[in-house]
């Protein structure tokens, strides 16, 4: 029997997706994006044209997720149970495509406006040639680095500050270039190097940029020292040696729903983790 449900109830869901073979998230047309594939299965299901899907983050060409939220208007309350849509709908979505759940939720919920902060996870790998079973998930980048150097400048991106300098925005109208990042570790495992960023909200490729300009500039820079980031963050201005890692070693780890849930969260280490995740 379906769960009884008020007009304006609002379905939340979590998905993990392997973004390679995706224009990102967002609908564009004449484009693969896991917000197309999700909306049009959602459409028939409902038999309902005009229904819209809303997800946390818009995550750009070839960036994965392990956990990305989306939600969306119920327009026919009362025909799907929680159970019977979750199962359907876990039918219909392509393989590259999972649904972790999907539950019925307060009508005030929104995947982008009530997320307090997000989690990402970029991953290199220092091996010049990475096994054919991740080279889609890291980044190869093997010069020599100044780990300690990096480590530091890692903990000068903390805090709250204008990243202008560090995100590629251009000419896109942003609310405001001033954003906080909770925490920004840098972890060494065997052959790879995690990137864990967690913060409230993040401009345009802004955590490809950072890792861009911590492995590229602060790794190979000897004269390295906390006054240069402090000094490119007071530019303001991007500067042509900031360069945005490549998509793929990205991860959209984790999305949060209370302001302090970052407190207690321990980053996940794809692909590994990745490939656990996307496992049906």
């Amino acid at each position: 029997m379906a769960d009884s449900a008020a007009p304006n109830q609002i379905w939340h869901g979590r998905l993990a997706y392997d973004g390679t073979r995706f224009h990102g998230w967002q609908i564009q047309p004449q484009v693969r994006t896991v917000q197309g594939e999700l909306t049009r299965r959602l459409r028939l299901l409902f038999n309902c044209d005009h229904l819209r899907v809303s997800g946390t983050s818009r995550t750009d060409a070839g960036v994965h997720a392990l956990e990305q939220h989306f939600s969306f208007a119920d327009p026919a309350p009362g025909r799907f149970s929680e159970e019977r849509l979750t199962f359907q709908l876990r039918r219909w979505l392509p393989d590259d495509i999972l649904l972790r759940d999907l539950v019925l939720e307060r009508d005030d919920f929104h995947a982008r406006h009530s997320a307090e902060g997000k989690a990402y996870t970029y991953t290199v790998c220092r091996q010049e040639a990475p096994s054919p079973f991740e080279a889609a998930y890291v980044w190869a980048c093997t010069h020599a680095i100044d780990l300690a150097s990096i480590r530091a400048a890692a903990s000068c991106l903390t805090g709250t500050h204008d990243f202008t300098a560090l995100s590629a925005a251009g000419k896109q109208e942003v609310e405001t270039p001033v954003k906080t990042i909770h925490r920004l570790d840098v972890m060494a495992r065997g052959e790879h190097l995690y990137f864990n960023v967690v913060g409230t909200s993040f401009l345009y490729k802004m955590v490809r940029s950072i890792v861009g300009y911590l492995l590229l500039n602060v790794g190979r820079d000897r004269d390295w020292s906390p006054d240069k980031t402090g000094a490119l963050l007071e530019s303001k201005c991007r500067g042509a040696d900031v360069q945005t890692a490549p998509p793929q070693g990205l991860f959209l780890a984790k999305v949060f729903f209370d302001a302090n849930a970052w407190r207690e969260y321990r980053p996940v280490l794809p692909p590994q983790a990745g490939e656990e995740t996307l496992k049906r």
